[in-house]
């Protein structure tokens, strides 16, 4: 290692130690690990990108926390007992099992507590952070979070016997999944219709770069919301989770028994450190129209780390399927095929176990308009469309963990 990254280790890992990311660390003597790709995430879009290169004989090291994985719409399922947690879940084998605190693209140079890495390209498919910090939390409120999978799992089936007054709260854009806190509400008035369900929604404004992206099916949602007797709060933030209550950011306090709650999504905070994400676009990475990070022709973003609204496991699919074609082909290895000429989404937004709403829509190029959307009203069909892609989700998720 040159003196200069070697000096770069020891203030990425005086970082580390100051996160409580120091474990398994040598100081004295620092690995580094070469690898043609690194991708930072294991989720669907970092798995698909890794399955692909690997098709195609690239070496590619997938550098993710670990853990159990349960696919997004599952974590639903869990926590309000219609789902095991392994039923849609993977484990972490086939990942070199490393959380990434630091990354110099500068030296191409990425810092886990895996070890450093040096790669001659870098994919960032590292998800979303989850920003507790920028809300109040007052006592030891008991909440549940269906976007973290540790709060899922330490709360696996709890809402099953939700009774009284339920939040249900998400932020403002951009988040992941933005149904989800709907057909949770949905779900869980269909499993307890005596529970009096609010959902409050933190989404003030759309920003313009996200205006052609939406779905029409919101309308839908709120409408259904109304027939079912689902409360709804618009446009207003939880700024302090109590126990008992939520304080909204107009200083209203909403009562509750039972809590879920979703904190402000960001960027990972290195990320900005990196200078491969700015402030201004909460940490996520603005990307070119092959998928490369503005500014860098060795670095891609796919799924939810970019700066785009669409995030589903559906788009996350598709922009890798674009990135790791637009890699090899910067590799000199194209596939035999190019990608799809189009981007798609489709969003089943479950009422009940067994009937759905479905919203559908597609676009090209990344950042272009929506071309086509599609919106299909309650139906069986929908709800097995959901659950099959659930078992997708966890099959593409499966391919690099054999």
């Amino acid at each position: 290692m040159r003196r200069r990254d070697f000096l770069k280790f020891l203030s990425a890992l005086a970082a580390a130690a100051a996160g409580g990311f120091i474990a398994g660390w040598s100081l004295l003597k620092p690995r580094v690990e070469k690898a043609d790709v690194v991708v930072v995430g294991g989720g669907v879009a970092g798995s698909v990108v890794a399955y692909l290169l690997r098709r195609n004989g690239v070496r590619a090291v997938v550098l993710d926390k670990g853990g159990v994985y349960i696919v997004g719409p599952a974590k639903e399922d869990v926590v309000l007992g219609m789902a095991q947690p392994g039923q849609y879940a993977v484990g972490p084998s086939g990942l070199a099992g490393g959380e990434v605190f630091a990354v110099d693209p500068a030296n191409r140079l990425v810092y886990s507590t895996a070890g450093v890495y040096e790669y001659r390209y870098l994919v960032l498919a590292p998800g979303v952070h989850l920003a507790y910090n920028l809300v109040k939390i007052s006592g030891r409120p008991n909440f549940i979070n269906i976007y973290d999978t540790p709060n899922v799992l330490s709360n696996a089936g709890r809402l099953a016997s939700a009774k009284g007054r339920v939040v249900i709260s998400h932020p403002g854009l951009p988040y992941r999944c933005t149904s989800a806190p709907y057909e949770l509400a949905f779900l869980l008035k269909w499993l307890r219709p005596e529970a009096q369900i609010t959902v409050v929604s933190g989404v003030k404004y759309v920003p313009a770069d996200f205006s052609d992206q939406l779905s029409a099916l919101g309308g839908a949602i709120y409408k259904l919301l109304d027939e079912r007797g689902i409360g709804f709060v618009g446009g207003r933030e939880v700024v302090e989770v109590a126990e008992g209550h939520v304080v909204l950011d107009d200083g209203e306090a909403l009562a509750y028994d039972w809590l879920v709650w979703t904190p402000p999504h960001v960027g990972p905070p290195w990320l900005i450190d990196a200078g491969l994400a700015d402030e201004s676009h909460k940490g996520y990475v603005e990307v070119d129209s092959r998928f490369r990070a503005l500014g860098w022709d060795d670095v891609y973003a796919v799924g939810d780390a970019t700066w785009h609204v669409v995030k589903t496991g559906w788009a996350a699919y598709y922009e890798a399927v674009h990135a790791a074609y637009y890699l090899l082909e910067d590799m000199g290895l194209p596939p035999s095929s190019p990608p799809p000429p189009y981007f798609y989404s489709e969003d089943e937004v479950r009422l009940s176990r067994d009937v759905a709403v479905r919203g559908a829509k597609m676009w090209r190029p990344f950042y272009g308009p929506v071309v086509w959307r599609a919106d299909y009203g309650a139906s069986p069909e929908w709800a097995v469309v959901k659950y099959d892609w659930m078992s997708r989700m966890k099959y593409l998720l499966s391919l690099i963990r054999k």
